[in-house]
């Protein structure tokens, strides 16, 4: 049985009326085509990244819990992580709502500086001490929870790619040295020997290779195999270009790396995030 730890699997059932366009086009997903495709692919559940959304969005509701509420009937099937607007809560907000999607059931925080605007490290004092990410990175290190932190480029119009730069990570290894620092998509495509190296030197950054093509996975990482136990397999399935669930992990089951290796990557190594059963 397989795990994908990185999707946006959102269902229409779970968006806002005034769910904005991500720029590109975004269809909804259908939870029993989801379902459907899992069993056929033989994915034993897939990790549902929910990002922080009230602000954004203009919403008061929870995208996080919401959708962990609307897949009551498929615990067993579906992880799924959280976050909050650390650069523009309040302290009391933030530890509000880190609390609350705690206790519905979140697997991990995300952290996506290249929206945000924010380097990961900024609750230091010389880079900004924005202290909600202080809070969020002890809350998760103190309850055994990843973080998943975007590295690397991102396309849509109001990112700041500046904030991808993956050498921000090591503060945050260094300084919570028992937190699982999830450094996703490898810092592709500018940062890949920056990523590569810190997820070699240190022992609590995993290396989760969402979004790059599958097929073209060993041309940007040619020593992948060197990362093995800390490998995570992620397809990125609903961002731009992706495709889906099952041909993305054939793809990536097809390359020329070890058994040992890929069943690290694709079963044993992701379990880091929990179901929500």
């Amino acid at each position: 049985m397989y795990i994908d730890a990185h999707t946006h699997v959102w269902f229409k059932e779970v968006l806002p009326q005034n769910f904005p366009s991500p720029g590109y086009t975004f269809k909804p997903f259908s939870l029993q085509d989801v379902i459907k495709e899992m069993d056929e692919a033989n994915i034993d559940y897939i990790v549902i990244i929910a990002y922080s959304s009230r602000i954004v969005w203009n919403t008061k509701e929870d995208f996080a819990i919401n959708t962990i509420k609307f897949l009551k009937d498929y615990k067993n099937r579906f992880s799924v992580v959280g976050g909050v607007e650390v650069e523009k809560l309040s302290k009391e907000e933030a530890k509000f709502w880190i609390e609350k999607q705690y206790e519905a059931g979140v697997s991990g925080f995300k952290i996506h500086p290249v929206h945000s605007w924010i380097k990961p490290n900024a609750y230091r004092e010389e880079e900004g001490g924005i202290e909600n990410l202080r809070i969020l990175y002890e809350f998760a290190e103190d309850n055994n929870l990843p973080v998943i932190i975007h590295t690397g480029t991102s396309s849509f119009s109001m990112s700041r790619n500046k904030y991808g730069d993956p050498i921000f990570l090591d503060d945050i290894a260094v300084d919570f040295p028992k937190l699982k620092i999830v450094m996703a998509h490898m810092g592709r495509p500018n940062w890949i020997s920056t990523a590569f190296q810190l997820c070699r030197i240190r022992n609590n950054i995993y290396a989760e290779i969402s979004s790059i093509p599958p097929k073209k996975l060993l041309e940007y990482i040619p020593r992948l195999e060197i990362l093995k136990d800390k490998l995570i397999y992620g397809s990125d399935v609903g961002g731009p270009g992706v495709k889906g669930l099952r041909e993305n992990l054939y793809e990536f089951l097809s390359l020329n790396i070890s058994d040992e290796t890929k069943k690290l990557a694709t079963s044993i190594n992701p379990r880091i995030y929990k179901t929500l059963a």
